[in-house]
C-alpha cells in the first residue's frame, strides 16, 4: 500500500515496448538499474510500469536497442497538477478545504457517553456542557481533569470517569457507583408495636410474647409483641430477651377527601401549526425563511436532526421550532359530572395508595361547597400494623 502511494505521488506511466529485440532493451534496463514492474509479454510486445522520472531517461536506451516505446497510460500527482494547474479556482478551493479541515479537526463536534446504565444521558450531557465539554469546544483549551472532577461533583452517582478526545469525538467512559447492599438485621432484642390505630383481626407470631388478642382495640405505639420470654422449663423461671417477629393484622380507618372546582380553564390546541427551521452549522444558526412569524405565544416543541457519517455526528443539522396556537376556554361542571370525576379520582387513589392492602369496606360522602364539589371517602382497610421497636438493655454493675 505504501509503495502504491509513493508511486502515485511521484507519478508513473504504463508503457509498451515493441521491436525486433525487446529482450536486449530489458537487459539494458537491468544493467542501468532502472526500476520497472509488472513487465509482461503482450503478443509481439511487452507492457509494464515505470516511474515518470525513469521513463524520461530511457529514450536513449530504446534507441540503442532499436525498439519503439509507447506510453499507454499516465497516472499520479504530477499529471493531476499539470491538468488542473491552469484552473486556479480548483486549486484555491482545494487549499481552502484542507485548511478548513485542519482547523475544524481541532474542535470537538461529537460527545459520546458510554457506561451509563441507570443514569440519564440527558442529565450527563447537561452536566458536561456546564463543565465546558460540548459540541464546538476547542479541543486544546479543555482541561479534561477539571471536567472529570466537575462532572463527579454534579453527578455524585458516578464513581469513575475518563475522557478521551480522538479526532473530533470526545469519548466519555463512566462507571456508576455500586448500591450499598442492605445489611442483614442483627438479632437484637426488640418489641413489636402498633404503627396505627385499629382493631386486631389476626396474629401470626414467630418470636416473642403476644400481648393482644383478636378483637382488641389498639392505639398507635401500643405494645403488641413483647421481647421478654419466660423459660420453658418450670424449674428454671428465667427471663430471656428475643428478637420479636411476626405479623399483626388489624382493621384500620383511612379517610380521604377530593375536591374539584365548578369551573375549569381548558387549553384547546388548534390543528394548525407554524414551523421555524434553522440551519445549524458549526457555531452558526441560520434561518431558512427570513420572514417567519415572530409570534411565539403558542406551545413550542423543538426538533433537532443532525447529519452523521460512519457513526460520527457532523456539525451540520436542522433545528425546527414547531409552534401550536391555542386558546383558553372555560367550562362549567354540573353535579352529575362532578360525581363521576371525583369517583375516578378516588379509584386512582385507591389503586396507587391503598391498593397493596385489602379494602374491606368504603363509604362515599358527596358535598357541594361554595365554588367546588367535595367527595369524602372512608375506608376500612385490613393491614399489618406491626412495627419493630428496639429495646435497650442496661446491665447493672454491682
Amino acid at each position: 500500500m505504501l509503495v502504491k502511494i509513493i508511486r502515485w505521488l511521484r507519478g508513473y506511466v504504463i508503457f509498451s515496448v515493441s521491436g525486433s529485440y525487446p529482450e536486449r532493451f530489458i537487459n539494458i534496463l537491468n544493467k542501468s538499474g532502472v526500476t520497472y514492474w509488472s513487465l509482461l509479454p503482450n503478443g509481439k510486445s511487452y507492457t509494464g510500469g515505470m516511474l515518470l522520472y525513469d521513463y524520461k531517461n530511457i529514450r536513449s536506451s530504446a534507441k540503442k536497442a532499436s525498439v519503439k516505446l509507447r506510453c499507454e497510460r499516465k497516472s499520479g500527482l504530477p499529471f493531476m497538477i499539470k491538468k488542473y494547474g491552469k484552473r486556479k479556482g480548483i486549486v484555491i478551493g482545494a487549499v481552502l478545504a484542507l485548511v478548513l479541515m485542519y482547523t475544524l479537526s481541532n474542535f470537538v463536534w461529537d460527545v459520546k457517553v458510554n457506561g451509563a446504565e441507570t443514569l440519564s444521558s440527558a442529565r450527563i450531557n447537561t452536566a458536561l456542557e456546564e463543565c465546558g465539554l460540548k459540541s464546538g469546544a476547542f479541543k486544546y483549551s479543555l482541561d479534561f481533569e477539571k471536567i472529570e472532577r466537575g462532572l463527579i461533583m454534579k453527578v455524585p452517582e458516578i464513581r469513575w470517569i475518563s475522557i478521551n478526545a480522538l479526532n473530533c469525538v470526545a469519548e466519555v467512559e463512566i462507571k456508576e457507583r455500586f448500591k450499598k447492599p442492605k445489611r442483614k438485621s442483627r438479632k437484637y432484642p426488640c418489641n413489636l408495636v402498633a404503627g396505627e390505630d385499629g382493631i386486631i383481626t389476626d396474629t401470626f407470631i414467630s418470636g416473642g410474647t403476644c400481648e393482644v388478642k383478636r378483637g382488641s382495640a389498639v392505639i398507635k405505639n401500643q405494645l403488641l409483641v413483647n421481647c421478654v420470654v419466660k423459660g420453658t422449663n418450670e424449674a428454671e423461671d428465667k427471663l430471656s430477651f428475643v428478637h420479636s417477629s411476626g405479623k399483626v393484622y388489624a382493621d384500620v380507618v383511612y379517610k380521604r377527601s377530593f375536591i374539584i372546582p365548578k369551573t375549569n380553564n381548558n387549553i384547546i390546541l388548534n390543528s394548525n401549526y407554524t414551523d421555524k427551521s434553522n440551519l445549524n452549522f458549526l457555531w452558526l444558526e441560520l434561518p431558512f425563511v427570513l420572514n417567519s412569524p415572530e409570534d411565539n405565544n403558542g406551545l413550542n416543541i423543538f426538533y433537532r436532526e443532525s447529519l452523521s457519517s460512519n457513526g460520527v455526528t457532523l456539525p451540520l443539522g436542522i433545528k425546527t421550532q414547531r409552534i401550536y396556537n391555542y386558546k383558553n376556554s372555560e367550562s362549567v361542571i354540573d353535579k352529575k359530572k362532578a360525581k363521576i370525576l371525583l369517583k375516578k379520582k378516588a379509584i386512582l387513589s385507591e389503586a396507587f395508595n391503598i391498593g397493596k392492602y385489602r379494602i374491606k369496606r368504603y363509604k362515599y360522602s358527596f358535598k357541594e361547597i361554595k365554588d367546588a364539589y367535595k367527595l369524602k371517602v372512608k375506608y376500612i382497610v385490613n393491614k399489618n400494623i406491626a412495627k419493630k421497636q428496639r429495646v435497650k438493655i442496661i446491665k447493672k454493675v454491682e
